[in-house]
């Protein structure tokens, strides 16, 4: 474990995040699984918004207003019910129940209801990448520590190849020049350990950053990389095309589409609402229209009093409405709603080619790093062998030092690609469980 620069020393315990910890931190916290809820949380409104139609609307109003003549209210009302006043209060209520549409209101919810749908299979989506690239860049921070563990591993090695020339050198056994040759391979040991100590660290950060963590991540909880068992899967396209959550997605924009455009078509037919409303009117000095008609012909003597201040008057019925000109409003919708169809299903056809093509990919990427680990296995093994006979060899005084450090050189760097290879064949299979669609925190937590 390196949770710290080389050479430093821990002065605190650090958490050690294990890949598990680390894949359900993300999906709780990652900021792109938080904008796709988000764009959930918006669609699903759009829908309440479109279903709010087949609802029945009930509205409030009120009104003042003061004219130069006297007006009548309410209109229409028989002579011995309408008031005359310049100054006329209003408030009503009013309730709209629209009754038949054929269907359009219906098929826009559809529509709205099938891109929720999408957006939730695209956040399922953006759920298993997010899996993917936290996993991935864990591993590649494992990868550094791997290569750091060898490093070790061989300047410990030389350390004491060190202690031995120094002996032999005493002894005139060897030349001060091969102590030299030792100390100098060391020093680009720990040159490369600095190195790959930064790596290891920008590693880390990509890492925090992917899991949405602010502040610092600490150390990861070491494992040595096993041997990969894993296998290819047999007709793997076919079950991407399947399982693919933003495929779905796209087929379900396509059908939303279809929707719309069958929605913009039926508002060219009628429409039938039921309407039913009460409003009470009110003025300060109201005259009855005997009032009136006497003050404009006082020879009538027509019968005064003054009627009351309210008076309510009600409406009930249907209204029916049929679009005949719109500017072309209309047909504006139409051709936008045919061309989003469009661009739907040739998304759809590219989306299924890249699902074809990634997923052929991700299985070429792990048959390579399969036959990589298999044949670096076997040439770590005979690195060992030949840097043990040539330890063997330089001890007896039968050989020189360059061999030696040439045999330390290649089993380190044997081994650095054996460790690479092997994350990379884990890498390569859950980048082939993302290509097929398949991926979830149980799948990674098992590679």
């Amino acid at each position: 474990m390196f949770p710290f620069a080389y050479g430093q020393a821990p002065s605190a315990p650090v958490k050690e995040w294990t890949l598990q910890e680390v894949v359900e931190y993300a999906l709780e916290h990652s900021p792109e699984l938080k904008t796709a809820g988000a764009e959930i949380r918006r669609r699903e409104a759009v829908v309440t918004s479109t279903r709010s139609s087949l609802l029945p609307q009930l509205d409030l109003s009120a009104d003042l207003a003061r004219s130069r003549f006297d007006r009548g209210y309410p209109l229409g009302t028989p002579p011995d019910v309408v008031r005359y006043d310049s100054t006329l209060y209003a408030g009503g209520i009013q309730l709209k129940y629209m009754v038949w549409d054929f269907h359009r209101t219906e098929l826009e919810i559809q529509a709205a209801k099938e891109r929720v749908q999408a957006a939730s299979e695209l956040a399922e989506r953006r759920r298993q990448e997010v899996i993917f690239e936290v996993a991935r860049q864990y591993l590649q921070a494992e990868t550094y520590q791997d290569l750091i563990e060898a490093a070790e591993s061989r300047r410990r090695s030389l350390q004491a190849l060190l202690e031995t020339t120094n002996a032999f050198v005493e002894a005139g056994r060897a030349v001060p020049v091969d102590a030299l040759k030792v100390k100098t391979r060391i020093a680009q040991i720990e040159s490369d350990l600095a190195t790959l100590e930064a790596g290891r660290r920008a590693a880390m950060s990509a890492l925090a950053s992917s899991m949405g963590l602010e502040g610092d991540l600490g150390g990861l909880r070491y494992e040595a990389p096993a041997e990969p068992a894993v296998t290819a899967p047999q007709e793997a396209s076919q079950a991407a095309f399947s399982q693919r959550f933003e495929l779905k997605a796209q087929g379900r924009e396509t059908l939303a589409a279809e929707r719309q455009m069958e929605a913009i078509r039926r508002s060219a037919w009628p429409r039938i609402d039921f309407r039913a409303s009460a409003i009470q009117y009110g003025s300060n000095t109201p005259q009855g229209f005997a009032t009136l008609i006497g003050n404009l012909l006082p020879s009538l003597h027509p019968p005064g009093g003054s009627p009351g201040n309210a008076v309510t008057d009600w409406l009930v019925g249907a209204h029916i409405s049929f679009p005949l000109f719109d500017g072309g409003r209309r047909k504006g919708q139409s051709d936008a709603a045919q061309a989003q169809w469009e661009q739907s299903r040739l998304a759809e056809k590219q989306l299924r080619l890249r699902i074809r093509r990634e997923v052929a990919t991700a299985e070429a990427d792990l048959k390579s790093a399969l036959s990589r680990e298999r044949s670096l296995r076997d040439s770590v093994g005979e690195a060992e062998q030949v840097l043990g006979n040539e330890r063997l060899k330089f001890e007896a005084g039968r050989s020189v030092i360059n061999f030696v450090l040439d045999a330390e050189s290649a089993l380190l760097n044997n081994q650095s690609l054996l460790y690479q290879s092997r994350r990379s064949a884990a890498i390569a299979s859950i980048a082939l469980d993302l290509s097929i669609g398949n991926l979830s925190p149980a799948t990674v937590q098992a590679k």
